[in-house]
């Protein structure tokens, strides 16, 4: 076999219009990299990431912490005051939101329910001679199973409660879900610690049913299911006939002029179905093409029956995790202490996954995806330095 070897002539890779244009290309891919890194930056700034916000996150759940091994009862009034402090905040931010201003999104169910919760422990506090025990008792007992019963679930299952100590919606998000049934773990197993230090203030007669016999109020699944219709009777109402148009590309609403009014609200179920709940339950109830459901995403255009089934899934899972949750922690103080370390796993292995992006994967992101057609590049002008070899 005789083998022939022929080196092309070398090329001057400073004189070949490839290679400069590769050069040149190669220090703009280097800009594009550096300025999107500094946008990166500027951006997890402006959510609060910085040392300041990060060691009051963490110096805040130490806190919360100490006070609920050393004085339980006193942790209520801790979360009266944090709630007054992460609550205007919070809505400060939802309405400065952009695109959509966000302030609907005070109107989910935990929201609610915790905003309700504050105004009562209150009023609890200041007009304690106004309210009779019974009245305590009703309130005491839909907030143990609201508490216990979906605000623990979601908790669990809701992917954006993770403990980010920078970043204040993330936190409050935690407040709000971990924090109540934090609370009621105190006031239904160290209750004599709280009327103690708080006489006549609570109703923590503990010898109550979970589940409804004679009557349906008066125990703790019939006040919750109530407190919870009073919730989604008005809410079904509001989203149905001004909640769903609210953040259509074109609006039913018109203008004076007969033109659509602009889309300025946004609201939580346009929020669940644009990132992801559209495409998954669209094909699995409906069978729904992938292109019709990615269209509907763009246009914040959803069918009458996702919203029918998003808020019929709510309501099932509320009373599932009534069963499931508030059920056994009613039973067993070690459950419900199982249940709360379980969840704070949770939310912390969330959060770490979180800064781990931040610190590895998002600048690699970065730097890949501008790069990678340079690289391209790069190749194309190996390719004019060739060695070729004949063999026969």
């Amino acid at each position: 076999m005789i083998s022939n070897t022929r080196i092309l002539p070398e090329i001057d890779l400073e004189r070949t219009p490839s290679s400069r244009a590769y050069r040149d290309g190669t220090k703009e891919a280097i800009q594009q990299v550096l300025t999107e890194v500094e946008s990166q930056s500027a951006k997890r700034i402006n959510d609060g990431f910085s040392e300041i916000n990060f060691t009051a996150g963490v110096m805040n759940c130490f806190i919360i912490t100490y006070l609920f091994a050393a004085f339980p009862e006193h942790l209520w009034i801790v979360y009266v005051v944090q709630a007054l402090f992460f609550f205007p905040l919070k809505a400060k931010f939802l309405y400065q939101a952009k695109p959509l201003n966000q302030i609907c999104y005070l109107l989910d169910y935990c929201w609610i329910m915790n905003m309700t919760g504050v105004i009562a422990l209150i009023v609890i506090f200041v007009g304690k001679e106004a309210l009779n025990q019974d009245l305590r008792r009703h309130i005491f007992l839909a907030a143990y199973g609201t508490a216990c019963g979906p605000l623990f679930a979601s908790t669990a299952v809701l992917p954006f409660i993770s403990l980010i100590f920078h970043h204040l919606h993330s936190m409050t998000s935690v407040f709000i879900h971990f924090y109540p049934p934090l609370l009621f773990y105190i006031l239904r197993w160290n209750s004599k610690q709280v009327l103690d230090a708080w006489p006549d203030i609570f109703y923590l007669e503990h010898d109550f049913d979970f589940w409804p016999t004679d009557s349906f109020t008066g125990t703790v699944f019939g006040n919750t299911i109530i407190a919870y219709l009073c919730w989604f009777v008005p809410y079904c109402a509001w989203i149905y006939f001004i909640g769903l148009d609210l953040p259509r590309n074109t609006r039913k609403k018109k203008l004076a002029n007969g033109d659509p009014a602009p889309a300025k609200y946004d609201t939580v179920f346009h929020s669940n179905h644009r990132n992801g709940n559209c495409v998954m339950l669209g094909n699995m109830f409906w069978k729904r093409s992938l292109e019709d459901s990615k269209e509907q995403m763009m246009q914040n255009d959803f069918e009458i029956r996702d919203l029918v089934l998003y808020l019929g899934l709510h309501l099932m899972a509320a009373v599932s995790s009534l069963v499931f949750l508030a059920y056994p922690c009613y039973l067993s103080k070690y459950a419900h202490g199982a249940f709360l370390v379980i969840v704070l796993i949770i939310c912390t292995n969330r959060g770490s996954k979180r800064y781990t992006y931040y610190s590895t994967a998002m600048y690699a992101r970065i730097i890949r995806t501008k790069f990678d057609h340079h690289l391209k590049a790069e190749e194309n002008v190996g390719g004019e330095q060739t060695i070729i070899h004949e063999g026969m």
